[in-house]
């Protein structure tokens, strides 16, 4: 008889970890609050429950005899996955994970007791608190910078940096319109250049570090590319750095993603850890350029098995770049992109839009719509294929209005 695992959330972005489960034998069970979700398609079984709802989502893994529960990148899910795998008894990325893994507030209190590089935070709940934070901003927002997002929410979404006091009101206001708590946090904004890095661990053991650059436009990530251009040292710190984090967090097994700001003095800030795979095809830009499959490692791992971590022993440069719109507009025709594809030859390439569409221009990672994958000789090489590729892919495109 084959066994169950549980996928938190039908979008587009669980299908690896669905169709991971089936290509190993299982059943492949997911939950979504959208009948529609393409992930209700390929499931063997598939029920219409919140993935933020810890009773009825525990009610489905008792329901199916699950051996584990995970979700791909969802940051949503991962205290729901984290609380049913501890109440069931299933494997666990480590205990009591449950309200430390979705609010960037508690991780920062972690960071700073384990000595990790932190700058000064604060939480906002109430009316009396945003007073407070304001008396103690006063001086310092003179001469420092600051970020205002939600402590529960991902994507980018709700983020806004201030430079003025008077900016934190409207600031606190905008983060909690996507804070499902309707909290709060504020912390001194890091100068630096932004990347990240997607961890695997088995039993305490950090096995895989892989650092990727990130690409970025208005403080939404729009590209990733391997392999990270610091130096072997940088990449060493880094990598310690994450470790410490992942100690701190105490997460001992499974994937994590990292958002890291590097310092102009070399410090690697850890941003925040989601307790997950990464979005934005950032596992199969890892398995282009390393060989390495850490879909499949997950599921094994979420499942009961054994993984079976390979050592990295070639690699090759690959990017991938997200079709992002400047303005809010009408779709109104794709032309023929077949030659496209025949001149360039992508790794891989994705469009999420049809005709006659409403867009969004770019506020947050979720607003993007396709991507393309190249590899290259070279990150400027890969980066640069992207970059013509889309170049081109827009005079294709007829929109309402300039969007691009």
């Amino acid at each position: 008889m084959k066994k169950n695992l549980l996928v938190l959330g039908g979008s587009v972005g669980q299908v690896p970890a669905i169709e991971k489960a089936q290509a190993l034998g299982m059943h492949a069970v997911v939950v979504s609050n959208d009948p529609s979700c393409i992930g209700a398609s390929k499931a063997d079984y598939f029920e219409c429950v919140d993935i933020t709802d810890f009773s009825r989502v525990e009610r489905v893994a008792r329901k199916y005899k699950v051996v584990g529960s995970m979700t791909m990148s969802n940051d949503l899910a991962v205290p729901t996955s984290c609380y049913v795998n501890e109440k069931l008894n299933l494997p666990m990325q480590g205990e009591g994970l449950i309200h430390v893994v979705a609010d960037k507030y508690e991780m920062r209190k972690k960071f700073a007791a384990h000595q990790m590089f932190t700058p000064p935070f604060y939480k906002i709940s109430h009316s009396v608190d945003l007073i407070r934070v304001k008396t103690q901003l006063q001086v310092a927002i003179q001469t420092k910078n600051y970020i205002v997002k939600p402590t529960d929410s991902s994507g980018s979404r709700g983020i806004s940096k201030i430079t003025n006091i008077t900016e934190l009101d409207q600031a606190v206001q905008y983060a909690m319109q996507f804070s499902p708590s309707g909290n709060v946090i504020v912390e001194e904004f890091v100068q630096g250049f932004e990347f990240g890095a997607l961890s695997f661990s088995v039993d305490g053991e950090m096995v895989y570090c892989f650092l990727h650059n990130d690409k970025v436009k208005q403080m939404v990530q729009i590209g990733h590319s391997f392999p990270s251009l610091l130096s072997k040292n940088q990449v060493k710190r880094v990598q310690s750095e994450c470790e410490k984090a992942l100690n701190s967090l105490g997460i001992k097994n499974g994937p994590c993603h990292f958002d890291i700001m590097m310092t102009a003095d070399g410090t690697p800030f850890i941003v925040e850890i989601g307790a997950r795979l990464a979005a934005h095809q950032i596992p199969e830009l890892i398995k282009l350029h390393s060989g390495i499959d850490l879909v499949s490692l997950t599921v094994q791992l979420a499942s009961g098995q054994k993984p079976n971590c390979s050592p990295v022993t070639q690699t090759k440069a690959v990017a991938v770049q997200f079709i992002h719109f400047d303005e809010n507009g009408i779709l109104e025709k794709t032309g023929d992109l077949s030659l496209l594809h025949k001149k360039y030859h992508p790794a891989d390439f994705a469009l999420k839009f049809s005709e006659n569409q409403e867009i969004s221009k770019l506020q947050s990672s979720i607003d993007h719509y396709g991507h393309v994958i190249f590899t290259g000789n070279n990150v400027k090489e890969a980066e640069n294929k992207c970059r013509q590729f889309i170049h081109e892919l827009k005079k294709h495109i007829v929109c309402t209005a300039n969007v691009w």
